[in-house]
């Protein structure tokens, strides 16, 4: 996705405002994109759903809402890239409905924000695993996990409609802009400055907490082992070992997801609060600014490969499934 930056003689609280437009070099980029990122994210909800032990997982079921959802990312980057502003001219009341809800991308930045927020609800459920084992043995059921995912699905919407409909709308001309309607700069900065932290530092800030504080206690709980040496505790130890590296598999599986989220999005949030707090260095059509934007959504179909690469139960039924339809299609064959 490009914006650009177009001068204005409307009445706004600055002197530009922004369309999205997708520049022609962009659109192969983004329809690769989210393409892989439909096959990819898909693929990971089949191979899960294949697997009993892998479907009665608290954590799978967030990682599966978080295919679901980085489909969605996939599929609204497509489309809000195919039926995109054309420069038409707008007048009438559908006109700028069209313009708050659609032009916008609203709906895309809804699913790329709600699957931010998956992220954190899945770190925190392995944090309280790690950290509160009994707790999260005896409290955390599936109407809690059910309920956390509805809030999450929630957050994006909610979250892109409060600012994206009121400050969006038809200009003087006839165009549609994008966060252009402010009452005033001081609430644009004020803006800028909540939405990265809503967007990008309050996650990943909570992000790195949990990951800190787990790394802390499997360290502990190691050093502790360590210490054991009864022949019954030894045995014992065996067989907590076994659980203990699956559980230590995922969490380093959603390590890495974690570091790919904040490695993906720090360039465009950087940019995106530049903006806001009225940096002339800001420049929407500029090939960096493409890269920012690239980044982002190039996160909705990185999963995947990560889950084929270093999540070993996710591993072991895929080969399972996959060997099963090669079984099936031998048979029929015969």
């Amino acid at each position: 996705m490009e914006t650009a930056t177009t001068p204005s003689s409307m009445n706004t609280t600055t002197e530009r405002y922004v369309v999205f437009k997708t520049a022609p070099v962009m659109r192969n980029i983004i329809f690769t994109i989210g393409g892989v990122g439909l096959v990819g994210n898909v693929f990971v909800v089949i191979v899960i759903l294949s697997g009993t032990k892998m479907r009665k997982q608290l954590t799978n079921t967030y990682i599966i809402n978080q295919s679901v959802m980085d489909t969605l990312v996939s599929l609204f980057l497509i489309l809000t890239t195919v039926f995109e502003d054309d420069s038409s001219k707008f007048n009438t009341f559908l006109d700028e409905m069209f313009c708050k809800f659609w032009l916008t991308k609203m709906w895309l930045w809804s699913a790329i924000v709600s699957s931010t927020y998956n992220l954190l609800a899945l770190t925190m459920e392995r944090y309280l695993a790690v950290v509160y084992p009994i707790w999260h043995k005896t409290k955390l059921n599936k109407i809690g996990v059910a309920s956390s995912v509805i809030v999450v699905w929630l957050i994006g919407p909610v979250y892109n409609m409060a600012y994206l409909l009121p400050t969006s709308g038809i200009t003087d001309d006839g165009h549609c802009a994008t966060l252009t309607f402010w009452p005033n700069e001081k609430w644009q900065k004020v803006y800028g400055i909540s939405a990265i932290f809503v967007q990008f530092m309050g996650p990943l800030f909570l992000l790195i907490f949990f990951y800190t504080r787990m790394f802390i206690v499997l360290r502990r709980n190691i050093m502790n082992d360590r210490t054991s040496g009864s022949r019954s505790q030894i045995v014992q130890r065996r067989v907590v070992d076994t659980m203990g590296n699956a559980r230590k598999n995922i969490l380093k599986t959603l390590a890495i997801v974690a570091f790919c989220f904040a490695f993906c999005w720090s360039w465009n949030q950087t940019y995106f609060l530049m903006f806001n707090l009225g940096s002339e260095l800001v420049d929407f059509t500029s090939p960096f600014y493409n890269f920012t934007v690239v980044m982002v959504f190039l996160n909705c179909c990185l999963n995947p490969f990560i889950y084929i690469a270093k999540y070993e139960e996710f591993q072991k039924t895929m080969k399972s499934l996959i060997c099963k339809n090669k079984v099936g299609v031998f048979s029929v064959q015969f």
